[in-house]
């Protein structure tokens, strides 16, 4: 890719539950609104609750290269009620997975530029979080996907560790309680596979039974999603196998170069897609960047 061509990315919401879009594929797509220009929302995770729909995604600003967690309300006919940032930390934030545990609201959103593992709770839903400084992780997590099955809290993700792919790995661990203590699955990385290892939104089961979204990287980041079938999931086994996918197709409009989530929120389904464009704008700001540099040592040498 040139440096002058640019992912942008867009959200869209599926009026049919997570479930029916796997086993029936996508065939419409309520997007929303394009961004300005260097910007762009994606990684959308969401909640319906009080017959709202609530959409948190990352946004991200290209001028700036930090994304930051914004949320977008909904009501019944997916009229937007609000928007608002609702996290914003030095480092980047993308991925805000939110999970619900004895009746409290939690997000664990991909943070690892900071080098840990953070989970924050919701202490006036949706608008203000707090970190849990009880929850501990073993380690810095690339898209952290939480699920409750057979009576275990499980967490796939790509681990960050040199050495290993950051669009190729999945590795596995469980815990008895969301806060912790956890525990490394014995086989992790339990899965090496540009196609079909990055986790891509949440799980879900069907009757074939546990379907992990994951982004197929292969020919370019985020080009679809492969659904991993998990047949075998213990504290020291595991087995999967992929089932099926998902591709941009005529739904997805000019945003077809892409999809990297896939997530449940009660009736909805919540997407993005990408196109990759070439923006000369992107070319003038490198440019004003490179002279601003040079004026700066300039100025110093002198």
């Amino acid at each position: 890719m040139s440096i002058f061509e640019t992912d942008i990315w867009r959200v869209g919401i599926i009026k049919t539950p997570l479930k029916d879009v796997i086993i029936n594929g996508v065939k419409t797509i309520h997007w929303l609104e394009e961004e300005e220009s260097f910007k762009f929302l994606a990684d959308p995770f969401g909640i319906y609750k009080d017959d709202k729909l609530y959409v948190f995604a990352e946004a991200y600003d290209y001028r700036k290269r930090h994304g930051r967690i914004e949320v977008l309300i909904f009501d019944q006919e997916l009229a937007l009620i609000d928007r608002r940032v609702v996290l914003n930390e030095p480092w980047h934030l993308s991925y805000p997975m939110i999970i619900e545990d004895q009746g409290d609201i939690y997000m664990l959103p991909e943070a690892y530029k900071s080098g840990q593992t953070i989970l924050y709770k919701a202490v006036q839903f949706p608008y203000s979080w707090e970190k849990v400084d009880s929850f501990s992780f073993p380690e810095v997590v690339i898209d952290p996907t939480l699920f409750f099955y057979n009576h275990l809290w499980w967490l796939f993700y790509t681990p960050v560790k040199e050495g290993l792919s950051k669009q190729g790995v999945l590795s596995v661990a469980w815990s008895e309680c969301l806060i912790g203590p956890w525990h490394l699955h014995k086989l992790n990385p339990v899965r090496i596979s540009p196609t079909s290892s990055r986790p891509g939104g949440n799980v879900v089961m069907i009757s074939e039974g546990i379907i992990l979204p994951t982004q197929n990287c292969s020919l370019t980041y985020g080009g679809g999603l492969s659904f991993l079938n998990i047949t075998l999931l213990t504290s020291d086994q595991f087995e999967a196998r992929v089932s099926g996918k998902c591709e941009p197709n005529k739904a997805f409009y000019n945003y077809t170069q892409g999809v990297h989530t896939l997530s449940a929120a009660g009736p909805y389904t919540l997407i993005d897609a990408k196109k990759i464009i070439n923006q000369p704008l992107k070319r003038l700001y490198i440019d004003s960047q490179y002279y601003s540099y040079q004026k700066s040592i300039k100025t110093l040498n002198h």
